[in-house]
């Protein structure tokens, strides 16, 4: 087989191509979405795959239009904003700018910002500008413009414009993003104008299949059509592997053994408006509601990230299961020369759809060749462009993708068991024909998320709170320090209590639009926002007493019993009981429970 750069170039170029603003957006249930299914479906089509289908998918759309914030004299500075923002209309907002550096309740407390227009810098990772945005709406701001200074989490490039998805809160208000070498132009009465429309619509999930030689369950690979800017790199270049290892298949003659399918996603990037799960939702959706019959049957799913950056190690996201496996064909494909800048092994995450498909018990590996360099200068930024790519390093990466998708992977669950003995949880022997059915056990039952989306085995999040809050009583002199990072938490010192509730009450399996989050059964831990403000002496506070410590340790209580009863489940899940697969429930267009 021979894999074309010259073709992979092509698929990017075309996908960059599409967008909504001048300078890109392609996002689920839009029309440059549509436009951008129809190319996919009509490649798969003339490629020669089979049942080539679009799956509908409800989603919240997101529609940039304009964006720009206006100084009194006329001047404009460009904008962009975050997916699932409200907009302000064409007519805008007008108000007084103020300066709130980070946003944080300690800056807020300090100024009056009620009925104007907040300049918020993202100065850290954590504290998001959804986080800051909560705030600032409670507090009465008519909308906000938001940059990441120099030394910020993200958009470091000169010049960066950067975007993400919203995971907005309803309460909060309109936002527009702009440079950092733009902010000291800003003074003064301004005009925010965010031309945005949010609505329920359909994204599309694309499927096209190549029929194998014999029976059973196919083989998947994906990757996600939605992007921002052109998003060339992320996530163009998934599109164009998947594109491309459906075209030398073809064209080599290639029959596999299973079927495999392939896909392009929607929604990756954002799909669901107010949901503090908004990302990797069309994956979701295709394994819970579309597909179930995959979460139990698919023997390997390759998810395909931005891949091909000039001089990029090669990533693979792998579970234990699957690292022997992937290591044997990486040591063999770099043999072979198509590992160039090197490769690693790294733990999944939710940030990238084997995620969900993980989660729901399906074995899979993410791969990319994002570093940590691009994600602080021009991840979701306008300089996502063609030109980032090497599509000759591409094809060679896609070679190694046939080849994976070409074999059956064998399943090490020796690696697994070696992890769970130092949780002192056991792993029986798997029987022989039984390994698919304990995967699926081990996917549904030992797939968790911590407090703030990571992954973690179930119990991590609440054990490390019981330990946390056993400190806190042991040493009552650091006992705010301990506190502070049980649970989300460490959000008290920025969020008043009404939005770090608002916030904590959207976080968990039973928060309304949890989506996938559900899968991972997050345990945010207690509100220990008035415990925190005692503790730290703030104004209005209760001063501590018995009261503080009967609180910690009721608190410690159920921490206690919460890691008890994860540790059972997580048992029940290695000693091969299949927990039931969720339902998808508080859709786009569906009344609220």
């Amino acid at each position: 087989m021979k894999f074309s750069g010259d073709y992979l170039e092509h698929v990017v170029s075309r996908l960059a191509a599409i967008g909504s603003h001048p300078l890109g957006f392609r996002v689920a249930g839009t029309p440059q979405e549509r436009a951008t299914v129809d190319f996919v479906a009509g490649e798969m089509r003339s490629l020669g795959l089979e049942h080539v289908t679009r799956e509908p998918v409800p989603v919240d759309g997101w529609r940039l239009e304009e964006a720009f914030v206006e100084l009194d004299d006329g001047t404009r500075v460009e904008g962009a904003s975050f997916g699932g923002v409200p907009d302000t209309g064409a007519r805008g907002v007008r108000g007084e700018l103020v300066r709130v550096g980070r946003g944080g309740r300690r800056q807020l407390d300090r100024l009056d910002v009620a009925g104007k227009i907040a300049l918020v810098e993202w100065q850290v990772a954590r504290l998001w500008p959804y986080h800051v945005g909560l705030e600032l709406g409670l507090r009465g701001a008519k909308a906000i413009v938001l940059y990441a200074p120099e030394g910020g989490p993200f958009y470091q490039s000169p010049g960066a414009l950067g975007t993400f998805d919203g995971i907005w809160h309803a309460e909060a208000p309109p936002c527009v993003t702009i440079r950092r070498e733009d902010a000291p132009k800003l003074a003064g009465r301004v005009r925010v104008v965010l031309r945005a429309p949010c609505r329920p619509s359909t994204g599309w999930n694309v499927v096209g299949e190549l029929p194998g030689s014999g029976r059973g369950a196919p083989q998947v690979v994906a990757g996600h059509h939605d992007g921002w800017f052109r998003a060339a790199f992320d996530d163009a270049t998934g599109v164009a592997v998947t594109l491309e290892l459906a075209r030398a298949f073809t064209e080599a003659g290639i029959r596999p053994c299973r079927t495999i399918v392939f896909v392009s996603h929607t929604a990756e990037e954002y799909g669901i408006a107010e949901s503090a799960y908004d990302w990797c939702y069309g994956a979701w959706y295709q394994v819970v509601a579309e597909h179930r019959e995959w979460t139990t049957t698919v023997p390997f799913y390759l998810n395909v990230e931005g891949s091909g950056s000039r001089g990029d190690v090669f990533t693979l996201d792998a579970p234990p299961e699957l690292r022997r496996w992937i290591s044997r064909h990486c040591r063999a494909a770099e043999r072979d020369g198509l590992l160039p800048h090197g490769w690693k092994l790294d733990r999944p995450n939710t940030w990238t759809e084997v995620w969900p498909f993980l989660a729901a018990g399906i074995p899979g590996i993410n791969v990319s060749t994002f570093t940590r360099d691009f994600n602080r200068t021009d991840y979701h930024t306008q300089f996502d462009t063609l030109e980032t790519v090497d599509f000759d390093y591409l094809a060679k990466l896609t070679e190694l993708c046939a080849r994976l998708l070409l074999d059956e992977p064998a399943l090490d669950f020796g690696a697994r068991a070696r992890e769970l003995r130092r949780h002192d949880v056991d792993l029986p022997d798997v029987e022989p024909g039984d390994e698919r059915r304990r995967f699926t056990a081990i996917g549904r039952g030992l797939h968790g998320i911590d407090a703030v989306d990571a992954p973690q085995y179930p119990h991590e999040q609440s054990l490390a709170d019981a330990e946390r809050l056993e400190r806190a009583l042991a040493e009552p002199e650091n006992a705010a320090s301990h506190l502070a990072r049980v649970g989300l938490n460490w959000l008290c010192a920025d969020l008043s209590h009404e939005a770090f509730r608002l916030e904590r009450a959207r976080r968990g399996s039973r928060a309304r639009r949890a989506c996938w989050g559900a899968m991972g059964d997050p345990d945010v831990g207690p509100d220990l926002w008035r415990e925190l403000a005692s503790l730290r002496g703030e104004p209005g506070a209760r001063e501590p007493g018995p009261w503080l410590e009967a609180s910690l340790r009721r608190h410690l209580d159920r921490a206690r019993g919460e890691t008890t009863r994860r540790l059972e489940r997580m048992q029940q899940a290695a000693a091969g009981r299949v927990f039931p697969l969720q339902r998808a429930r508080d859709l786009p267009g569906e009344s609220p429970r």
